[in-house]
């Protein structure tokens, strides 16, 4: 993704709306039972969720805090502890891929799902209209910055 002409709540929903996108393949391809798929589709959603986390985590977050001075207890712990509650359920479904375990895959991506779901809600309404303000003079620069993601 690397379209920079997009202001950052536009850039980051998007990407929400392609794991979700992604995951739906997953889905679709682990109920079918076709296992060469299903592990394709698999690798293509973990690595675009790790890859949206990696470009919130190292980069808007750590710009927003600078421009903002909310650092420690404000909205990006949140997010980042939260991160890390998927990073579990991703390993944990990447385990049930690996064994070719489609109904596990489906029913940890059913409790990803509505984690990420709250986490986006909050992202999408909160955090990013805030950071998009405070980072309107930087974003061109942050932009490109993803770009390498």
């Amino acid at each position: 993704m690397s379209d920079t002409s997009l202001g950052l709540k536009e850039f980051f929903t998007l990407d929400h709306r392609r794991c979700d996108e992604k995951w739906i393949e997953v889905e679709a391809a682990a109920q079918a039972g076709d296992s060469e798929i299903s592990k394709e589709k698999w690798r293509t959603f973990e690595s675009g969720m790790l890859r949206h986390l990696r470009m919130e985590e190292e980069v808007m977050f750590p710009a927003f805090e600078q421009a903002s001075g909310m650092t420690g207890g404000g909205p990006t712990f949140v997010m980042r502890s939260e991160h890390e509650q998927m990073r579990g359920l991703l390993e944990q479904m990447a385990a049930a891929a690996n064994g070719e375990d489609y109904d596990e895959l489906v029913d940890l991506g059913d409790t990803l799902l509505m984690l990420i779901q709250q986490h986006n809600q909050k992202e999408e309404q909160m955090l990013y209209p805030m950071a998009e303000q405070a980072l309107t003079a930087e974003w061109a620069k942050i932009a490109e910055k993803l770009t390498e993601y």
